[in-house]
């Protein structure tokens, strides 16, 4: 049985006449009703009475009906279906992203690709640097936003936005009240530092900055995760350097302080797989890079 078996018998049915049913499927009678009738052998059932002037239906033929309509419309909505997400306007995208982003072009992005693309089920996950890139690894994720370091052949990115580190300090603290500083003033601080598992780019510019400053941080406390971080110096546990973005997050307790000269910058941008060629992909970074050059 062939999908054409089901669509000539549902014309012939819902026509109730052989010729007209034939004109609607464009062939000729003649092979039509040898279809139905290789149809009907085929279920070993009779499905139209023949044997009066007009064709009347069996109580067979009558559920059968109401089947074949149901399969055919199912049919129809799953090609729909399939042809959208092949164009990229339905389907289900799994985005990984760092907290920080969602001080900076994200939550823009996301409401302009709803705003286009309603069809599409996005399942957000935060997951810091490392996780994400596991993550995209393993197909678990197919879009991250993380801080972007060197190049992984399996893995295509664009730069969304790039920013200098800057200094987070307690309230309180005695160096709070400037209006920048110079790294070298930290040297006998301890501080509250990223995790290099977690956020390798921000923890590596953090020592190297340090280093050519001449002296290697005294680490105090570590956290996975920028929020804990900021926590932990609210707290007065210690300094800590972050990128300048960060400061777009309103946390009680702390003061965020540009560093002076010309310190290490940080790219956050959006990264898939290079392998990944759906469209549904490409659509979403398109939306997210004009959504954070109108942001940012």
């Amino acid at each position: 049985m062939e999908l054409r078996h089901l669509k000539y018998f549902v014309a012939v049915a819902e026509e109730m006449h052989f010729g007209r049913a034939a004109k609607r499927l464009h062939i000729a009678q003649p092979p039509l009703s040898q279809q139905i009738m290789n149809l009907e052998d085929e279920l070993g059932i009779k499905l139209f009475d023949r044997a009066r002037r007009t064709i009347q239906m069996t109580d067979a033929g009558i559920y059968f009906l109401k089947e074949a309509q149901q399969l055919l419309l199912h049919v129809e909505q799953a090609a729909e279906t399939a042809r959208r997400i092949y164009r990229g306007q339905a389907g289900r995208l799994t985005v990984g992203f760092v907290g920080s982003v969602v001080h900076t072009f994200l939550p823009e992005g996301l409401r302009l690709f709803r705003s286009r693309f309603p069809d599409v089920e996005l399942v957000l996950q935060e997951l810091n640097t490392a996780e994400q890139i596991t993550s995209l690894h393993a197909g678990r994720v197919d879009v991250g936003f993380h801080y972007l370091d060197a190049q992984d052949s399996a893995l295509a990115s664009k730069t969304l936005t790039q920013a200098p580190l800057m200094v987070v300090l307690p309230k309180k603290h005695a160096l709070a009240g400037r209006k920048s500083l110079n790294i070298r003033e930290l040297a006998q601080e301890p501080f509250i530092a990223n995790t290099r598992s977690s956020e390798p780019v921000v923890r590596d510019a953090f020592i190297s900055l340090c280093h050519s400053a001449g002296f290697s941080p005294r680490i105090a406390q570590e956290a996975g995760n920028v929020q804990t971080v900021l926590g932990l110096v609210a707290s007065g546990l210690g300094v800590c350097l972050l990128p300048d973005f960060i400061k777009s997050i309103r946390r009680p307790g702390v003061r965020y302080i540009p560093l002076s000269g010309s310190p290490p910058t940080v790219k956050l941008g959006v990264v898939w797989r290079s392998d990944n060629v759906s469209t549904l992909v490409k659509s979403f970074v398109k939306v997210i890079e004009s959504s954070s050059n109108l942001v940012l």
